[in-house]
C-alpha cells in the first residue's frame, strides 16, 4: 500500500514551490495565472490524501459503515490529471510566445464563455478574444474554425496522448489508465463490477492505490516544472 507518509512529504513541497512564486515579479505576467490551476490540482490531491485513510459513513445507524472510496478517487485522479496537463499545456510546455498567447487566452474564452448566456458583456471574453485574433496561430485557421473558435472557444484540442507525451508521460500508458479512470466518471460497466467485486478493504484498498501512484507522479512532475519556472 502506497505510505501516506511519502505521499503527504510530496505534497507538503508541491504546496511550498507553488507558493514561493506568489507575489514574486515575472517577466511574462501570464505565468501568474499558473497558481490558479496549481491551487486546484492542490485541492484535488489533499482530497486523495483524505480518501487514502478511508472513509467512514453514518448509515446504517448506529454504527455507520466504513470502507476505501474507490470511485471517488478514481474520479478525482482523473481531474487532478486533466488539471496537470492542462497547467503543462498553457504554462511548462516549451513553445514560441505567440502559440503561448494563443493558448494562453483560449484556456480563458473556453471557461468564461460558457456563462455568457448568463452574464452579458464580461469584458474578460472581449479581451481575450481580441488577443486569439492577434495571433499567427489564429490567422492559419479556417474561416469555420475562426468562427467556433471565437463563439464559444470551441477547438479541436490535440489528441490526449499527444498532450500526455508533450507533458513527459508515456502515451501508451497514460492513455490506458486515463480511459480506466474515465470508466469511473461514466459510470460504465467496468466500474461498476468493480466496485461491487472490491468487497473487502483490501481490495478497495489495492485499486486507490493505482491512482495514488498516479498522482505522486503527477505532483513530482509540477515539482520540477515550477522549479524550472523559478529559474526563468
Amino acid at each position: 500500500m502506497v505510505n501516506a507518509k511519502d505521499y503527504l512529504q510530496i505534497l507538503d513541497l508541491m504546496y511550498q514551490v507553488a507558493q514561493s512564486l506568489e507575489g514574486k515579479k515575472h517577466r511574462d505576467k501570464r505565468m501568474h495565472d499558473c497558481n490558479k490551476l496549481g491551487l486546484k490540482l492542490f485541492f484535488h490531491c489533499t482530497s486523495l490524501y483524505w480518501l487514502m485513510q478511508g472513509t467512514k459513513a453514518p448509515v446504517p445507524e448506529p454504527e455507520g459503515s466504513s470502507f476505501y472510496d474507490m470511485a471517488s478517487t478514481a474520479v478525482i485522479a482523473r481531474s487532478a490529471l486533466e488539471a496537470y496537463l492542462t497547467m503543462h499545456e498553457v504554462f511548462f510546455e516549451p513553445i514560441a510566445d505567440d502559440e503561448r498567447e494563443y493558448r494562453h487566452a483560449l484556456w480563458f474564452l473556453s471557461g468564461f464563455a460558457l456563462r455568457e448566456e448568463i452574464v452579458t458583456n464580461d469584458p474578460t471574453l472581449a479581451l481575450m478574444r481580441e488577443r486569439i485574433s492577434k495571433t499567427a496561430h489564429f490567422a492559419s485557421l479556417t474561416d469555420s474554425q475562426k468562427r467556433k473558435l471565437l463563439g464559444k472557444g470551441e477547438v479541436q484540442s490535440p489528441q490526449f496522448s499527444k498532450r500526455a507525451e508533450a507533458a513527459g508521460f508515456g502515451p501508451v500508458t497514460i492513455t490506458r489508465m486515463r480511459k480506466y479512470l474515465s470508466s469511473y466518471v461514466h459510470s460504465d460497466g467496468l466500474s461498476a463490477t468493480q466496485i461491487m467485486d472490491a468487497n473487502t478493504p483490501k481490495k478497495q484498498a489495492a485499486y486507490i492505490d493505482n491512482c495514488m501512484i498516479l498522482i505522486m507522479m503527477v505532483m513530482s512532475k509540477m515539482i520540477l516544472d515550477y522549479q524550472y519556472l523559478r529559474q526563468k
